[in-house]
C-alpha cells in the first residue's frame, strides 16, 4: 500500500512539471504561456519551411537513407548528407509554416514574453538562418534570455547562441539548453517548447524533469499534411537540374516528371 502511495504521489508530481500536448495551430501558444515562462521555438517545420521539396527534412532522410543504400557507411552518409542540405539551405528560400505566425511572436515579445529560438541545425548556418528570420519579420533577440553571444562544445560539436537562437549542431537540444542557462546563470521556472518532432520535446522534457522545471511541449502538427505529400522524385528533379541562382519550384520539377514518364511510357 505504501508503496502505491508513494508511486502516486511520484506520478502525480511529474503530471504537474511536465506534459506535451498535440497543437494543430500557433495560435494555441498564447494560452500556455504565463509571467514565468520561457518560450522556445523550434525553427524547420515549425517557423519555417522551405518554399520547395528540396532542402525540407523529408528530403535529408530520403538522402540519407539513398546514401546508405549505395553502400556509404551511415557516418560517411549522414556526413555526405548534411553537406548536401546545408548547401541548399545556403540557396533556398523560406517561407513561414503558418501564415500569421508572426504577429503572434511580435504581440508575445511586446508583453515581454522571455523568447528564444533553439534548432539542431550546425552553426555554418546561423547567419543564413538568422537573416531568413527576420526576413520574415521574425526577430528572436528582441526578447530573449540572453542578449551575449556565447559558444561551446557538446559531444565534440560546437553549440552557438546568436541573436536569439541556439544552434546544437545535432546534438541534444536539452543538455544544450541548459548548458547555455547554466553558463548565464538563469533558472527559468518554465518552459513551454513548440516543435514539430516528438523527441526534440522529450528530450526538453528529460532535463527539465531533472531540474524540477515546470515543462509544456507543444507537438506542432500544422506541417505533418505537406511532409506527407513530399515527393522523393520531386526532390530530386530540384537537386539535379536547379541552379545555383534559382531552384525549380515543386510546379516546374512535378512537369518535368510528368514529362519523363510519358517519355518512358511511350
Amino acid at each position: 500500500m505504501y508503496k502505491f502511495i508513494l508511486t502516486a504521489i511520484c506520478l502525480s508530481t511529474i503530471s504537474l512539471t511536465a506534459k506535451i500536448i498535440e497543437t494543430k495551430s500557433f495560435q494555441e501558444v498564447p494560452s500556455y504561456v504565463d509571467v514565468d515562462t520561457l518560450l522556445v521555438f523550434d525553427i524547420d517545420d515549425t517557423l519555417l519551411i522551405p518554399v520547395q521539396m528540396l532542402g525540407c527534412d523529408e528530403w535529408f532522410t530520403h538522402r540519407l537513407n539513398l546514401h546508405i543504400d549505395q553502400g556509404m557507411s551511415f557516418s560517411k552518409a549522414l556526413d555526405r548528407s548534411l553537406a548536401e542540405w546545408e548547401a541548399i539551405r545556403h540557396l533556398t528560400e523560406m517561407e513561414v509554416v503558418e501564415p500569421g505566425t508572426e504577429e503572434i511572436v511580435k504581440q508575445l515579445q511586446g508583453k515581454g514574453v522571455p523568447i528564444m529560438g533553439l534548432t539542431t541545425q550546425g552553426v555554418a548556418l546561423s547567419h543564413r538562418t538568422i537573416l531568413q528570420l527576420k526576413s520574415h519579420n521574425l526577430d528572436l533577440s528582441l526578447t530573449a534570455p540572453f542578449t551575449t553571444p556565447h559558444y561551446f562544445e557538446q559531444r565534440d560539436l560546437g553549440v552557438l547562441f546568436r541573436k536569439g537562437v541556439l544552434f546544437t549542431s545535432g546534438t541534444g537540444k536539452g543538455t544544450a539548453l541548459f548548458t547555455l542557462c547554466d553558463h548565464f546563470g538563469y533558472a527559468p521556472k518554465k518552459i513551454v517548447f513548440i516543435n514539430d518532432k516528438d523527441s526534440h520535446l522529450q528530450d526538453i522534457e528529460k532535463e527539465a524533469e531533472k531540474r524540477g522545471v515546470e515543462f509544456i511541449g507543444l507537438r506542432y502538427s500544422y506541417s505533418d499534411g505537406r511532409k506527407a505529400e513530399f515527393d522523393p522524385h520531386v526532390a530530386e528533379l530540384q537537386f539535379k537540374n536547379s541552379g545555383f541562382h534559382e531552384l525549380l519550384t515543386d510546379e516546374e520539377a512535378h512537369a518535368q516528371k510528368l514529362e519523363i514518364l510519358a517519355e518512358t511510357n511511350f
